[in-house]
This record gives structure tokens, sequence and C-alpha cells, in this order.
């Protein structure tokens, strides 16, 4: 393929990123709203694997999901079930979401459903579950976290959707994002400004519903900083997912891991994933008590912040994050590194620091392939039996983008 031809197959590509407006339309059980679900599914992260080759706390989760479901009353009966095929796992993206760490989305939770205003495409995630350290996307299921799903699934859920819905047209979310990178977020590990501007776009909306029910609505959003991480998951995916109709582009899509391995898609290769090793540990925090040596890998997605511009493309909006991410001027480097490879720049996503400069955005696989210079996360740490126990800042593996890149270059041209 010609130079001259990719960078106008990667201009087009950038372009439909640029012009996304994903909009919160509503809140609805998996099952209603997520193409092919079905109740005897459970949806984790990752590239998908044989559910044998699932381990640690991403199987817990798994296994959890099922229970959940009621589909199994205890884990035996569970691993039986996946065993033998009675239970299906698959991977969140075929199903047009996304996963928090392990990911776990099954029939009857709760999903954010975010459409695209221009084209219309939809991305899915499931609500935050809470500030505790235990949690089925970390990998624990136990008495308190299936009454919180439950809680979830009967109260929040529903009325989460019937405020979102009675707003005309929607929740932007865009412009959210836009501001909340001007008050110190980047979107992925720290979202303590757009938590609050969404409140702030729902609190007509929670002012109709009555006395109680406006309280628990309001006390849920309220609970913690970390609510619109699951908004931004949804609004990524649905725009990065424009970028599919760049024939032939060299620009990611998606970036996933499971507790085995990496992977990408990539624009010009539709939703074939690239696998490599899982990411390399750069940085971290930990809770108190916790340290490196607990580490797992269990999965996750909300790499798609990345994939757009955001997260570890934005760590230098983002210095109260410096006990994760290392001191501000380590995270100032790793932001301007990511600039070497990516395609272009945000036009609306904007860095005060760097004098008001577009996120870079658009990772391109040539770029990385060539430079050597892997894509920064910023990740959530699970620790060994479940739980959360800190967070910090990772890096990509060069084989998926070396190989993706491979593959774009065999691909004759028309």
């Amino acid at each position: 393929m010609a130079m001259t031809d990719l960078k106008e197959r990667n201009e087009h590509a950038l372009e439909l990123l640029f012009a996304s407006d994903p909009v919160l339309v509503d809140v609805r059980p998996a099952i209603d709203v997520l193409p092919g679900m079905t109740k005897d599914t459970v949806l984790t992260s990752g590239p998908p694997l044989p559910w044998r080759e699932y381990t640690g706390g991403q199987r817990a989760g798994i296994i959890g999901g099922v229970r959940y479901e009621e589909l199994a009353p205890t884990a035996g009966d569970a691993e039986r079930l996946l065993d033998r095929g009675d239970v299906r796992v698959a991977g969140c993206h075929d199903f047009g979401c996304v996963g928090s760490v392990a990911g776990i989305t099954t029939a009857s939770m709760p999903v954010l459903v975010v459409e695209d205003a221009g084209s219309g495409g939809r991305g899915f995630c499931t609500l935050f579950e809470g500030a505790g350290p235990g949690r089925l996307n970390y990998g624990v299921y136990d008495d308190g976290v299936q009454r919180n799903l439950e809680h979830l699934a009967g109260v929040i859920g529903p009325l989460l959707g019937e405020a979102v819905r009675s707003v005309e047209g929607g929740i932007r979310l865009r412009p959210i994002m836009e501001r909340a990178l001007r008050q110190g977020d980047e979107l992925h590990s720290r979202n303590t400004a757009a938590s609050g501007l969404f409140l702030r776009a729902l609190l007509p909306a929670l002012l109709e519903l009555d006395g109680p029910r406006a309280r628990t609505l309001a006390s849920y959003l309220t609970s913690d900083d970390y609510f619109f991480l699951r908004p931004s998951m949804a609004a990524a995916k649905s725009m990065a997912d424009r970028m599919y109709a760049a024939d032939g582009a060299s620009i990611v899509t998606a970036m996933a891991f499971s507790c085995k391995e990496f992977g990408i898609r990539v624009a010009g290769l539709g939703p074939r994933w690239f696998r490599g090793p899982l990411p390399e540990y750069e940085t971290a925090g930990f809770l108190p008590g916790r340290g490196r040596a607990e580490i797992e890998a269990i999965g996750g997605e909300s790499l798609i912040t990345e994939v757009c511009g955001l997260g570890a493309f934005a760590q230098a909006a983002a210095f109260p994050l410096q006990a994760y991410q290392g001191e501000p001027e380590a995270m100032v480097r790793r932001n301007l590194e990511m600039y070497e490879i990516t395609a272009g720049e945000h036009p609306s996503f904007r860095i005060p620091f760097l004098g008001y400069r577009g996120t870079p955005a658009g990772i391109d696989v040539a770029r990385v392939a060539t430079t050597g210079i892997t894509p920064a996360l910023d990740v959530g740490l699970a620790g060994k039996g479940g739980g959360q126990i800190g967070a910090g800042s990772f890096r990509a593996p060069l084989r998926p983008f070396a190989d993706a890149w491979d593959a774009l270059s065999t691909i004759p041209a028309p």
C-alpha cells in the first residue's frame, strides 16, 4: 500500500472519529439492547479465549456472572455448565459493548446505551458497581456483591433509565468530556469533574422524580467520583467504531486484554484481533497494605478511552493522578511521547498544561511498529484472589501492532 494512500485513509478515519457525537439515550437490561445477547451468555473482557483458558479473577468473575443470573446455585455447578458449553462465554466487543477490568456482563445487568448522533452506531457498558474493592468486575462474587448487583438491576438501572429518557435528545457526553479535561480529568483513571458535570446535566430530570427515588439515584451518582468512567467507555466505543468505515486505515479501533493476553483491532482490518503478551508495568500506586507482588491480570477494556485520545493520552491534564502515574514531569513526558505514534491531534479534547494542545489521537500501527514506542495505558489493578489493589500506568506490547502493520502491508493496492 502506498504511503500517500495510507495517509488519506488515516485522515478519513480521524475525520470520522472527530465528528462523533456520543449521546446517552437510555439504560436498559443487556438482553434488551445488546445484539445477539441471550440469557445463557456471559460476556467478558479481552480478545475471546476458550472457556478453559480463563484463569484467576477473570475465571472467578465469569463463574460469578453465571451464579448471578441464577443459572447455577454453586460455583461448581456453574463450572460444569461452562465446561459443557451450556453457558456461552464471549467477548464484550463482539456485542458492541466494553467491560471494565474483567468486564462481566450478563443478560439482566443494566447497561448504558450511548448512541452516536451522526451515524446511529451504539456503544454499551455496565454501570459502575461502587467504591468497594470487592466487585464482580474485580473477580469477586459473594453475598454483598450479589445484593449490590441486584440493587443496580432492580433500582438504580430503572431509575437512571427513566431520568435519561426524560431528557429531550438524551445527554450529550462529548461536551462533558471536553470540559472535564479542562478541569483535571483524563476520563479513565480520573473522572471527578466529569461525574459532577454529568450530575448537573441530569439534575432537571432528577428533580422530576419523587423525593425518595430522587434521593436514591442521587445517592448512587454521588457515592464515588468514578461513576463517569462507564459513560466514558460506552461513548469511546461508539466513537471508535465509526473508524471501521475507513477502509484500509492503519488506525487502532480497540485495545483490550484478558487474563492471558493483550489484543488490538485496526480500522482497515475489521474485527480481527492481533494478539500479544500482557501489558508491562511502568508505575503504580497501591491501596494501604497492598503491593506489586499481588498484581494479577484479570482483563480490561477501559483502554478504549486511550483509543480515542483520552486516558494516558491525556495524562498531562490530570496531575492529581501522580500518586499512581508518577511525578508530573514523567506524566508530561509520557503524554508527549504519544504524539509520536498517533496520526493526529483531537480538535476538541485539549490539555491546558500543553497550551490547550489537542490530545494525541488515532494510534497508528505503522508508527508504533517503526518507532517501537507503544501506547501508554492507565489501568486499574486487580489483586490475586480478587478485588482492586491500586492503579497505575502500563505499556502495551509491541507485537500486536507490528503484526497488524505486516497484515496491512501485504494487502494489494486496489
